[in-house]
């Protein structure tokens, strides 16, 4: 018997749900958590596609990123989230699943559907939740798919921190590096160019939970 096709990778953002969920949501957080900082943010471009690279340290990340501004991000998100009432929300709210072992073409090409409409993206390039490590060793495929890209896009590392755990009444920071950019025009070998921008990210990434540690503690 043929294999069924696969249907297309989609993600949108129900404006009725997001807006309706705005004033919930900026009113829950800053009284569940003691305290929620937003270093760099004016760092962020005011339109245009641009992809954030956070650090995944607990189910609370997503949910933190929209503070960083009115952005209806997309998020590239591991398939296994997709359960329940989690996973109908998450869809709506602009969420799409990712088969992390085996990811699908058309969930590659939905990613740079995104990016060429000039749209904003998150991607967790450690892949999952990591917290025995200030970063787990990053792989390229985020470097090769945003390379891919028909324009040049900044890369945004975002430090995430809680203080002392993710847990009520933590203090919560997010801390937005510097943009990596990708070239303007590709040359040479992507698998090189791949890999050279992976283990800048890798740093920056370090380097930005370092400092948003320091803030949460601060």
């Amino acid at each position: 018997m043929a294999n069924k096709k696969r249907p297309p990778t989609i993600s949108r953002v129900s404006p009725w749900l997001y807006w309706g969920l705005w004033p919930i949501y900026h009113l829950f957080l800053p009284l569940y958590f003691s305290q929620i900082r937003v270093i760099g943010r004016e760092q962020l471009p005011k339109e245009g596609g641009f992809v954030l690279a956070p650090k995944h340290y607990s189910r609370w990340d997503p949910v933190l990123l929209p503070f960083l501004g009115s952005y209806r991000l997309r998020f590239m998100t591991n398939a296994l989230e997709f359960r329940g009432i989690q996973g109908w929300f998450i869809r709506h709210l602009g969420a799409f699943a990712v088969n992390l072992n085996h990811p699908q073409p058309s969930s590659l090409r939905h990613v740079l559907e995104i990016l060429n409409a000039g749209q904003p993206l998150v991607i967790f390039p450690e892949g999952g939740i990591v917290r025995d490590q200030v970063v787990r060793p990053l792989k390229p495929g985020l470097a090769r798919l945003v390379l891919q890209a028909d324009r040049p896009l900044p890369i945004f590392p975002v430090g995430i921190a809680y203080h002392p755990q993710p847990q009520f009444r933590a203090r919560v920071a997010l801390w937005i590096g510097s943009p990596l950019w990708t070239p303007a025009e590709r040359e040479g070998n992507l698998k090189q160019q791949a890999q050279e921008l992976t283990q800048q990210l890798e740093a920056a990434l370090h380097t930005a939970v370092l400092e948003a540690r320091k803030c949460a503690q601060a």
